[in-house]
């Protein structure tokens, strides 16, 4: 289902984002390169040498720097495609809210696992922020069908809850028998700033985004206000739309998208998040 008036300045804090990526890359490469300077790297990468230095500034910087072009690549990628979709759900400030909270958590988390080694290792790039971005994804859309591009070449489709419980099997395996092993060090991935990354995109789903304190056991659950019985109790005695009329049906979604537009996705009732769910279907049809 996609706006019918499709209104690409509501992209532009996106666009901004992928933007300073892109330039601090080029950034980081001349010096690197072309100056052979590691001033830069320094600086900015996030490392044991630069929280000691008091650079606090890197549990956030190291986000926009990336080790080659096929990183920088697939983070962008994946930044766009789940930005695109969670920009326009949660409006700009809850989206960067939810975008720096993954990246700070996944920065903090990777200290903390790394900080007692002895060693000068560092790390950089926007992968915490993305693995929380599709966490939180996940979490709205748990069984929508999504086609990826394994390798970039291998055509796969795959719901967004089974792309993170294997992702996130991957990141503790690599985690416990990587970063954490006596003979670790021999893949640079940061899987702990990954999974750091998925424990914001999940806390800021369900305590800042849905206020749920509650504590339940069990993997990614659809919110609340999607499950059918509380769908059926937020529509009891209240006006329905009438979903067999597509005219009218089209109307309620455009005025449901542009309030999403202007207020967020969080200022939806509950009445209005149903409708939406069930135009889904019907629209797509």
């Amino acid at each position: 289902m996609r706006e019918p008036q499709y209104r690409p300045s509501t992209l532009k804090p996106l666009y901004w984002l992928l933007g300073s990526i892109a330039g601090v890359f080029i950034i980081q490469n001349l010096a690197a390169n072309w100056f052979q300077s590691p001033v830069f790297h320094l600086l900015f990468a996030l490392s044991n040498y630069a929280v000691e230095k008091g650079f606090i500034w890197v549990f956030v910087t190291h986000s926009f720097m990336h080790g080659g072009m096929l990183h920088l690549l697939f983070n962008g990628i994946m930044l766009f495609w789940l930005g695109r979709i969670l920009l326009r759900m949660l409006g700009a400030q809850r989206f960067f809210t939810l975008y720096g909270l993954c990246v700070l958590v996944g920065g903090v988390l990777w200290f903390m696992v790394n900080f007692w080694q002895n060693s000068g290792a560092s790390v950089i790039g926007a992968s915490g922020g993305v693995m929380g971005l599709l966490v939180a994804f996940a979490m709205h859309f748990p069984n929508q069908p999504i086609q990826l591009l394994l390798f970039f070449v291998i055509p796969i489709r795959i719901t967004p809850k089974k792309l993170v419980i294997i992702l996130l099997l991957i990141d503790l395996a690599g985690l416990l028998f990587n970063e954490l092993a006596p003979f670790g060090g021999g893949i640079p991935i940061a899987h702990s700033a990954h999974l750091g990354g998925m424990l914001g995109g999940w806390v800021f789903v369900k305590f800042i985004l849905n206020r749920d304190f509650t504590i339940n056991a069990g993997d990614i659950k659809l919110p609340k206000w999607i499950t059918n019985k509380k769908t059926k109790q937020a529509s009891t005695g209240r006006f329905r739309i009438n979903f067999t009329n597509r005219n009218e049906l089209q109307q309620e979604v455009d005025r449901i998208l542009d309030k999403i537009n202007t207020q967020g996705f969080g200022s939806l009732s509950e009445e209005e998040k149903s409708t939406l769910d069930k135009a889904k279907e019907i629209l797509n049809r």
